[in-house]
C-alpha cells in the first residue's frame, strides 16, 4: 500500500510539475483549488524523485537501482562482493529500512564523487548482470557500504542467504 501512494504520489507530482510549467499554470492551479500545503508536499515528492534520477558521472550515465544494483548507459550492473539490503522485496521493516539507505549512500558516494570509476570483472551473475568494482574518488564504493554497516560481505550460496536473513531481520 506504501508503494502505490508513494507511485500515485509521485505521479501526482508529475502531472502538477507539466501543468506548473505550462503558461497561466498559477491561476490554473488555483482555480482547482490546489492549496499551497499540498503544492510544498508535492514539491517535496518531486525532490525526493529527482534524488532518484540518472547520474553523469565520469564512467557514463549511472542510475542506482539499490545499494548493489546499478544501471550504466542502459546495462544492469551488480556490485561484486557485496550484498545489501533488500528494498524490492524486503523480510522485515529493518531491511526496508536498511536497504533505503544503502542505495541513498551509493547514490551519494557516486553523486558526490569527483571520479567515478567501473571496474568490471569479467564475469556476470546468474541474472547476466555484469559484477563490478565501483571507485569513488579511488575508494571502493562496496567496501564504504561494508564499513557502514549497510551491506555484508557477499559469499553466495545458501549460507550466505541464511547469514543476511538473521542480519537484517533477526
Amino acid at each position: 500500500m506504501k508503494r502505490m501512494r508513494s507511485k500515485l504520489l509521485l505521479g501526482l507530482a508529475g502531472a502538477i510539475a507539466i501543468i506548473a510549467a505550462l503558461p497561466e499554470s498559477g491561476s490554473f492551479l488555483r482555480s482547482i483549488g490546489v492549496s499551497k500545503s499540498v503544492l510544498r508536499e508535492i514539491g517535496r515528492e518531486a525532490d525526493r524523485y529527482a534524488k532518484q534520477t540518472t547520474m553523469v558521472t565520469s564512467a557514463g550515465q549511472i542510475y542506482v537501482y539499490d545499494g548493489d544494483t546499478i544501471k550504466i548507459d542502459g546495462q544492469r550492473m551488480r556490485l561484486l562482493d557485496v550484498d545489501t539490503p533488500e528494498i524490492s522485496k524486503p523480510r522485515c521493516s529493518y531491511e526496508e529500512k536498511v536497504g533505503y539507505q544503502a542505495r541513498d549512500r551509493l547514490r551519494d558516494l557516486i553523486g558526490q564523487a569527483g571520479t567515478v570509476e567501473i571496474i568490471d570483472s569479467g564475469t556476470t551473475d546468474k541474472y547476466g548482470r555484469n559484477l563490478i568494482h565501483v571507485e569513488v574518488d579511488g575508494r571502493d564504493a562496496g567496501k564504504i557500504l561494508v564499513s557502514e554497516g549497510l551491506a555484508l560481505r557477499y559469499r553466495g550460496g545458501s549460507a550466505a542467504w541464511r547469514e543476511r536473513q538473521r542480519h537484517w531481520c533477526g
